[in-house]
């Protein structure tokens, strides 16, 4: 009781009143979820000041950024937010301690080794995480899906979050009477064609669940596209898939993800030690279902 009114307490003491300078380290462009961030921000008070460094899914330009554009303005910043598990992995290298760092839309942040269980390894990292249960997930989706027994799940070679979340699929989806088959893809935009004809061939008599993976939500449309001509069902496991008629997903909210974040920042400015913030979660994921009307 007393730890939940040293909260509420923390929450009616005054932000800086200085500009907050964050150096805000995208990996595909700006989503809903820094838009979040933003507004949040404002709406708490904490008059942000933010300079955007956009990867554009390239690990070698990110390198030359962090190096060449960052370093050199480094002191100068309050904080650092990375969006994404591989852009966050990076930021994190980068700063090696010298900077807050503030992540967002990051799977597995502690397999990632992001941050640590052991909390004081944390002290200059917090952040949000994408993740819905993969419980919640497959559950809902059976309900949906009932016939059939084989899973398969596209791997990007280049991203661990995907691996991470294979492994932690197989059993889950065991548990719902899936066999899990991961199927290796190429993230190479111009063996797109190819590799989604193959995925079609694949996955004929399988459910295809499609992990949160920034090449793969680059080419959503054309992703989703090849899936419903092929009449394969699909599991979505982030909103990023749902406008392209994904069969069903249970989605966290990447504007909600943002704010999230920008709470941390509150709290942290507010006296609350980074490693005394847990990794957040949103707290209300969406069941979606094709042909059935948004929530």
């Amino acid at each position: 009781m007393m730890r939940i009114l040293f909260f509420c307490s923390l929450w009616l003491m005054p932000v800086s009143a200085h500009a907050l300078k964050i150096a805000m380290v995208l990996w595909r462009g700006e989503t809903a979820a820094e838009q979040g961030f933003r507004d949040e921000l404002k709406k708490l008070g904490l008059k942000p000041v933010l300079t955007v460094f956009d990867a554009n899914q390239d690990r070698t330009a990110l390198a030359t950024m962090l190096r060449t554009k960052l370093e050199p303005q480094l002191a100068s910043y309050d904080y650092v937010y990375s969006f994404g598990t591989t852009a966050t992995l990076m930021t994190k290298s980068f700063l090696a301690g010298r900077k807050p760092l503030i992540f967002n839309a990051v799977f597995d942040p502690v397999g990632a080794g992001i941050v640590s269980v052991n909390k004081k390894d944390n002290k200059v990292v917090a952040g949000v995480s994408n993740m819905v249960f993969l419980s919640l997930q497959i559950s809902n989706a059976r309900k949906y899906l009932p016939k059939g027994s084989k899973m398969l799940m596209p791997v990007n070679p280049r991203e661990r979050n995907t691996q991470l979340i294979a492994e932690q699929l197989k059993s889950v989806a065991a548990d719902y009477q899936w066999i899990l088959e991961t199927w290796r893809i190429n993230p190479d935009k111009v063996l797109l064609k190819a590799e989604l004809l193959r995925l079609q061939q694949d996955a004929r008599e399988s459910v295809v669940f499609i992990p949160a993976d920034s090449y793969l939500i680059s080419v959503a449309p054309e992703l989703m596209q090849a899936l419903n001509d092929a009449h394969i069902a699909t599991i979505c496991s982030i909103e990023a898939f749902i406008p392209y008629r994904c069969t069903v997903g249970t989605v966290g909210d990447y504007r909600e993800q943002g704010m999230l974040a920008a709470r941390i920042i509150a709290m942290n400015q507010k006296g609350i030690g980074l490693q005394d913030i847990p990794v957040q979660y949103d707290p209300a994921p969406r069941l979606i279902v094709k042909d059935m009307p948004l929530p």
